[in-house]
């Protein structure tokens, strides 16, 4: 709620992400102020701008998701607390309460497998490098660009303990890491009797280790991971876990799949029995010749449905939902990545969004539609985007783009200026229609000439 009151503006909410989120909408629609991640202009009126009537605002998406693993690498690999207090800021500003929270993860590492012997030198093999932390969080390599020193460890975990506090003190529910099943290679010689499986490679990486999921020592090991992460990091008890983010699993049997689900899902339940599966949809999209119905319903139907939410990321140009019956009944958050690689490109899909997003809100198939995020892989660029988004969060009628813009461009320079609201309209009619990578000639790689022949 937003109220004048005796000569002062009175901010009201039910979290410190609801208060934070009505200041940044009086700042933006009162005062034509802007607060972004790139670029602010913060030219308030000294008389602050009286609110006629009280504004109250609720949003029909309870859970607001933020963060993509591989920002994690692309924008924050040498992020410091004064970076992560600025975007932990900024996502209380914009609504979002559910962020991805994996920084310092290792430290959780290292004093697991050490409770199953594993020595200091086998777990420098098995991590990977600053800037290369997202795909060993998510199995794809092991040992690339490494090994970290105890040092980086020990402040990454200090670093990530701040993190949470901030989080949880505004009113978030941070998403902690998942056992996925993925272990360090030298596992299998402390564990001879353990059944575990050879994942394809990668990128051309060599293949990593996972322990089979009807092995027990999936769930024992998933136990001790999450136990030590809560002594360590506390828990809201949203766990993200990508087994198969972009390989294939070993086995297509429903039978396997199903397997697979319970494993990830009992391991986590292991640790935590209040424990809720927070899985990325990619895999559905990115490999689709794998993930047939018959896959798909035996994966998504191995866990209850209120014990998973499922992400949907790319739903400004290809949403799953629509092509596996709404996930399957799980919750769902409806997601955009926007930014593959943190690669600079000026686009975004504005009017896909806003008729996408609150199409979805109000289309009967929608089946447990519970949120919406953002899942940029990087953080560097195209602000617009994620103003649209925030706004439609508290707004979910707004589809009318045109209007929108105008108001941002007046923001975003402090100001009404013909010339750039006529800019901005021409961005949107173009580049801001182009939801997937503009590839813009001034920013693309040069590529050899090609033979006319």
């Amino acid at each position: 709620e937003i109220e004048s009151v005796g000569g002062k503006i009175v901010l009201r909410g039910t979290s410190g992400v609801a208060v934070a989120s009505a200041l940044n909408w009086y700042l933006k629609h009162y005062c034509n102020a802007s607060l972004s991640w790139r670029g602010q202009q913060l030219s308030v009126p000294d008389a602050l701008p009286r609110v006629a009537s009280k504004i109250r605002k609720e949003t029909p998406f309870e859970k607001r998701y933020c963060f993509n693993y591989c920002c994690f690498s692309y924008s924050m690999a040498w992020w410091d607390w004064q970076d992560w207090e600025r975007i932990i800021d900024w996502m209380a500003l914009n609504g979002i309460n559910m962020p991805l929270a994996v920084t310092g993860q290792e430290s959780v590492w290292l004093e697991a497998c050490r409770s199953f012997g594993l020595t200091d030198e086998e777990m420098s093999q098995f991590f990977v490098g600053t800037a290369y932390l997202p795909f060993g969080w998510m199995g794809c390599m092991d040992g690339w660009g490494g090994p970290l020193t105890q040092d980086w460890i020990v402040r990454h975990a200090e670093l990530g303990r701040r993190i949470l506090e901030r989080e949880r003190e505004l009113g978030m529910m941070p998403v902690l890491q998942g056992f996925t099943g993925h272990v360090p290679m030298a596992l299998q010689q402390k564990f001879p009797d353990a059944r575990f499986q050879q994942l394809p490679s990668w990128c051309e990486f060599p293949g990593t280790t996972f322990v089979d999921p009807n092995d027990p020592l999936f769930e024992k090991f998933g136990k001790v991971f999450v136990e030590e992460q809560t002594r360590q990091f506390g828990t809201d008890h949203l766990y993200a876990s990508d087994t198969f983010i972009e390989m294939s699993p070993p086995s297509n049997a429903p039978a396997f799949l199903d397997a697979m689900g319970k494993a990830v899902f009992n391991a986590m339940r292991a640790g935590d029995p209040d424990a809720v599966w927070v899985m990325q949809g990619w895999l559905f999209f990115n490999n689709p010749n794998f993930w047939q119905p018959p896959q798909t319903k035996a994966l998504l139907n191995s866990v209850p449905d209120d014990r998973m939410i499922v992400l949907d990321l790319f739903c400004e140009s290809n949403p799953v939902w629509k092509i596996t019956e709404s996930f399957c009944g799980k919750p769902w958050l409806w997601c955009i990545i926007q930014d593959f690689g943190d690669v600079v490109s000026m686009h975004g899909g504005l009017p896909q969004i806003a008729e996408g997003l609150v199409g979805a809100l109000n289309d009967p198939a929608r089946g447990k539609l519970c949120g919406a995020g953002f899942i940029m892989e990087g953080m560097g660029y195209n602000p617009v985007v994620q103003d649209l988004m925030s706004d439609i969060f508290w707004n979910p009628e707004m589809r009318e783009t045109e209007a929108w813009i105008t108001a941002y461009a007046q923001q975003r320079y402090g100001e009404k200026n013909s010339e750039a609201e006529q800019a901005w309209k021409g961005f949107l009619e173009t580049v801001y229609s182009c939801p997937g990578r503009g590839n813009s000639i001034l920013c693309t790689r040069p590529a050899p000439v090609r033979d006319a022949k």
